[in-house]
């Protein structure tokens, strides 16, 4: 939506050197890759700390319960993630791959909060030092959706893995230790001869988008995700009155909202208002 408004504000503000500045960082952002947390939940080592208990696993089976062999076990470390696409794109069919310094690693994905598809298990591509991994094709990861996964490894040197995503475009993942810090938005008011220099300083930061005005301006953003549609709706309010001085909390208020479409297909809405 923002880009929507720039291009209009193209024309308006002329060409040159506003227009070549606009024009580049129209570019920039087509180009610049959009991270997303994989946040680390849990990283600890699992052992058993009562006393004349070890850590086992079952082994090979034989014939009954008498049959069957533990093993001992003497380290185990415990991976929990989540991955969440706070990115604006919507992931069709991505892949997210996990490596680990261990050989003998066990893994699981669970299906993503939202969209609740089905991650499909595909053949890992290993490469040095890693020594195994998992790999899951994720058919449907809207923005604002999130999927868990669990990974146990046994004996391995070292806390560190590695993890890629694959047919993502330009989202790329950031490995973050608990939950990413937001970010905000820190926007510097300016005179009316100063719009046109914060029209360039939101262009090339890449700020939220935002309506001009004098007053503060609230806004919340949703992720709407139903009959095959996905929508991020962002509802903005904002003091009617323009004027400093009579800035009241108590209103009037202006109200807007901007819908963007970004799933494969077209969306009717309908307003009730």
């Amino acid at each position: 939506m923002l880009m929507d408004i720039l291009k209009l504000l193209v024309p308006i503000l002329g060409g040159g050197a506003v227009g070549a500045i606009i024009s580049a960082w129209f570019q920039r952002r087509r180009a610049r890759m959009q991270p997303i947390p994989l946040i680390e939940r849990v990283n600890r080592l699992v052992s058993s700390e009562l006393k004349g208990f070890v850590l086992a696993r079952v082994g090979a089976k034989g014939e009954g319960r008498e049959g069957r062999s533990l093993e001992v076990v003497e380290r185990v470390r415990e991976y929990q993630l989540t991955l969440r696409n706070t990115s604006p794109i919507h992931l069709h069919n991505a892949e997210v791959q996990f490596e680990f310094p261990s050989e003998d690693v066990e893994g699981r994905a669970e299906r993503p909060t939202r969209s609740k598809t089905t991650p499909v298990q595909v053949e890992p591509e290993i490469s040095e030092p890693w020594k195994a991994g998992y790999r899951w094709r994720i058919p449907e990861l809207p923005p604002g959706d999130s999927i868990e996964f669990t990974f146990r490894a046994v004996d391995p040197p070292s806390d560190e893995y590695e993890v890629a995503l694959y047919n993502g475009g330009q989202v790329v993942i950031a490995k973050s230790k608990g939950e990413p810090a937001a970010r905000r938005a820190n926007i510097a008011w300016g005179t009316a001869a100063g719009a046109t220099f914060l029209v360039i300083f939101v262009a090339f930061w890449g700020f939220p988008m935002f309506k001009t005005s004098i007053n503060r301006t609230r806004e919340e953003a949703t992720v709407i995700d139903w009959a095959g549609c996905s929508l991020n709706v962002t509802t903005s309010s904002e003091p009617g009155n323009s004027s400093f001085l009579s800035f009241s909390q108590s209103g009037p208020w202006r109200i807007s909202s901007y819908i963007m479409n970004t799933g494969p297909q077209k969306c009717l809405l309908l307003s009730l208002a």
